[in-house]
């Protein structure tokens, strides 16, 4: 071990990891560097760069092992000053580079894993103190110079501390823990030492977990923690992809080739070896803002040997390291996980966004057509434009991006200068640069397409396809393809496969990836195979179904702000003619596809004995004093909204009550604590909560939209607040205009959706009536947007047909 004195002076290096040796965004990295590619319509090397400026990081070293020319040339013209060793300053460079001094681009062609990386860089000799260690895929705001003087202030205290593992915790459904790579540490909370570390990939299933039996024993607990037997076994962090490495850790990876991973075999070997005195620690990042995503404290603040406080290394930083997890990133961006860096703020070196309302951002210069529909969640870049009947939801669109005509986009990234044609259908989709997509093409989910391939017309692309303009040998990995890739002239096109791709098609279909059982002679081979790159794991990478119902998003809701005294005619001009009550509006025939409001006790309930009637009667008074306290402790503690809802979840199952009573008590709860004198205080507050509001509403927006109703009419003092609260529910997508036009025709809308003593009820009785009736300007909207829109579709046909 090496026992150098660490000096708080000496300048911070970071090393940043340009390649990650996986497949998983391949073929779109068979002509691209991966720290080039968009997220948000920022390269993830421009987020890099923010990130290791805001940590105080003065001179950067980038290991590259393919496409190195790009990437040289990229920071050639974006920092020319940075480049060279005798400059100082970035002059007329982007503002990120304030606080670096120099860049620097080591080559490292014969590396395959991050092991031979780290072994290039201890051989290069330019490491002169512990720096930070970050994969370039890592997006986030955290507050990494904070977790680097807590590492510097262990090492002053144990030499043997030569590294600091970044994590952060997540809800346990969330997709940026995906299911085929998670992992479980396991702390000693007072110090916060990792005492080891499991991988647990879906395949091959591990049914135990198994832990060394020491870590359990007495003497040895207290040894590390100053206390008793007491370790954390957490599975519910992911890794930042940040660490701060001593200057020790290049020449361990040296010392032993075996060391091929970061996780897996470095750390798994420094932990369970018997030669080393070496010992890691973990940061588990407190979210930024103090809005945690676990309960608790990540480690006990109080003991001895505790560096710092809970609050320190705040903030949110995760890898976008396959497609699901590039999703999961971009949509908590725009959702303002990495604030200050968001789309209605800034983004690292990018232009200017405006905010449309409900997290969608139009980039400067485009344009879209008024039927088009710009939905929930999504970013359009510069220039581009969006034609008659777009409609995207989820998406992010880069520059110069042209979307045809009644085209449908779903959950899709699009990056700068891809054509899309008319009636196709695109869903959980990346289209590289310069990608052209023909008329009446679909696209399913994980498909990926590389830059300058052309698809089309009439295809239909299975789930997870991949497009490129290399052919695909099944005998060869991802390193020789990009071999071959790049002995490829650029003027080569490879011939169109017309069956595959359509007749104006450009590039290869390739063959699907193995995903099922292997057979009993193939077991030999699967030995050899990674882990985590299975194909069996590596399908999990992909974009799932249910990725949006999951992620780990929403609870910074940038969305706008409502007024508690406005007026009913603030969507529709007073002037016009009152809804007839007795019209359409007022049918009690509910919309297809939501479910209608019941009053009656569930099928069989009337047949239950009084003892049953009576246990249920206290599962149901056990379970509102204990969501209520639940959601208490969540107000108090400021935790994220998803949390609440999962342990809202919890409750219910333990306590076996219908799920309307879940909406009962959490939107009671939201509705309580605002108040409509308080205007701003009240959005925050449906900003920060709306997504708990999102989630007991989701499987029956009609009756959610009966309890606040029926709450509002129930407690005068909201009277005023359901109007802009119907409004921003509809505005926020919380609920869809659809459930409010049924909500609007079911009789549950004049009446109140839960039983109150006859007094109350017969007071709030008119007051329903006249909720109601506040409610149809924004009725009147939706029915007149419908009407608009059918009648151009009309005259658009009609107009086609001459």
């Amino acid at each position: 071990m090496a026992h150098e004195e660490i000096h708080e002076e000496d300048p911070l290096q970071a090393v940043v990891l340009c390649d990650v040796f996986t497949q998983r965004f391949s073929p779109v990295t068979l002509d691209m560097p991966r720290c080039l590619m968009p997220v948000c319509n920022v390269p993830l090397l421009e987020w890099t760069m923010e990130t290791l400026a805001r940590a105080g990081v003065q001179e950067v070293f980038l290991l590259a092992t393919w496409h190195i020319g790009q990437i040289r040339a990229y920071l050639e013209k974006k920092y020319p000053a940075l480049s060279k060793p005798a400059s100082s300053k970035a002059s007329g460079t982007s503002n990120i580079a304030s606080s670096i001094q120099k860049l620097t681009l080591i080559a490292v062609p014969e590396a395959r894993s991050v092991g031979d990386t780290m072994r290039e860089l201890d051989a290069h000799q330019v490491i002169k103190s512990d720096f930070l260690l970050m994969h370039a895929d890592a997006v986030g705001n955290l507050d990494i110079s904070a977790v680097v003087a807590a590492h510097r202030q262990r090492r002053r205290v144990d030499r043997n501390a030569i590294m600091t593992i970044c994590t952060m915790p997540v809800a346990t459904d969330s997709r940026a823990k995906p299911v085929g790579d998670q992992s479980v540490f396991t702390v000693a909370p007072s110090t916060s030492q990792l005492l080891y570390y499991n991988l647990v990939p879906a395949f091959p299933r591990k049914r135990c977990l198994k832990l060394p039996l020491d870590l359990f024993e007495a003497e040895y607990a207290q040894a590390l923690s100053g206390k008793g037997a007491e370790v954390d076994v957490r599975n519910d962090l992911v890794h930042c992809g940040v660490d701060i490495c001593a200057i020790d850790v290049p020449p361990l990876f040296t010392e032993n080739f075996d060391y091929q991973g970061l996780l897996r075999e470095f750390v798994q070997g420094i932990l369970t070896s018997d030669l080393l005195e070496a010992k890691i620690f973990l940061h588990i990042a407190p979210p930024a803002n103090a809005t945690s995503t676990s309960s608790g404290v990540p480690w006990d603040s109080t003991a001895p040997g505790s560096l710092g406080s809970p609050a320190y290394g705040a903030g949110y930083m995760l890898r976008a390291s396959g497609m699901a997890a590039y999703e999961v990133v971009s949509n908590d961006i725009l959702t303002g996980w990495t604030y200050p860096y968001t789309p209605r703020l800034r983004l690292p070196s990018s232009f200017n966004y405006s905010h449309l309302s409900s997290l969608r951002f139009l980039g400067e210069g485009a344009t879209y057509a008024l039927t088009a529909r710009i939905g929930f969640r999504s970013l359009i870049g510069s220039a581009s434009r969006l034609k008659d009947e777009v409609d995207v939801h989820h998406c992010t669109i880069g520059s110069r991006v042209i979307i045809g005509a009644r085209t449908k986009i779903d959950h899709a990234f699009l990056w700068d200068d891809v054509q899309v044609g008319e009636d196709c259908v695109l869903t959980g989709c990346i289209l590289g640069h310069n990608v052209t997509i023909l008329d009446n093409v679909r696209l399913e989910r994980g498909t990926i397409i590389a830059s300058n391939c052309v698809v089309g017309p009439d295809v239909h692309l299975a789930r997870g396809s991949r497009v490129s303009l290399h052919p695909y040998r099944e005998s060869e990995d991802e390193d020789q393809l990009i071999d071959d890739a790049a002995d490829e002239t650029s003027d080569k096109t490879p011939s169109s496969n017309a069956e595959a791709l359509g007749a104006g098609g450009k590039g290869y279909l390739w063959e699907p990836q193995p995903a099922g059982d292997l057979d009993e002679s193939d077991e030999e081979d699967d030995d050899d195979l990674d882990e985590i790159e299975n194909p069996r794991n590596a399908k999990l990478f992909d974009m799932d179904s249910n990725l949006a119902q999951v992620e780990l998003s929403d609870t910074y809701s940038e969305l706008s702000s409502i007024d508690a005294d406005s007026e009913p005619d603030a969507l529709l001009d007073d002037s016009e003619d009152e809804i007839d009550s007795e019209t359409d509006l007022d049918s009690s025939q509910s919309t297809s596809g939501y479910g209608s409001i019941s009053l009656t006790l569930p099928n069989g309930a009337e047949s239950q004995t009084y003892g049953e009637k009576l246990e249920s009667e206290n599962r149901l008074h056990e379970f509102r004093g204990e969501a209520s306290a639940s959601l208490e402790r969540a107000f108090e503690e400021n935790h994220a909204a998803e949390n609440a809802a999962i342990e809202l979840k919890t409750l219910r199952m333990a306590s076996n009550v219908p799920p309307s009573e879940v909406r009962r008590v959490a939107i009671a709860f939201v509705l309580a604590r605002c108040d409509v004198e308080q205007t701003k205080q009240t959005s925050d507050l449906l900003d920060q909560w709306g997504p708990l509001l999102r989630d007991v509403s989701n499987d029956d927006q009609v009756e959610a939209l009966a309890v606040m109703q029926s709450y509002s009419a129930l407690n005068l003092s909201h009277t005023r607040l359901f109007l802009p609260l119907l409004k921003k529910v509809y505005n926020d997508e919380i609920v869809s205009d659809e459930a409010i036009l049924a909500w609007w025709r079911h009789p549950s809308s004049r009446k109140l959706a839960y039983e109150v003593d006859d007094k109350r009820a017969a007071a709030a009785k008119p007051i329903i009536t006249e909720l109601r009736k506040r409610a149809e300007p924004v009725v009147r909207h939706i029915l007149e947007t419908q009407e608009s829109s059918e009648e151009e579709s009309e005259t658009q046909s009609e107009d086609d047909a001459e």
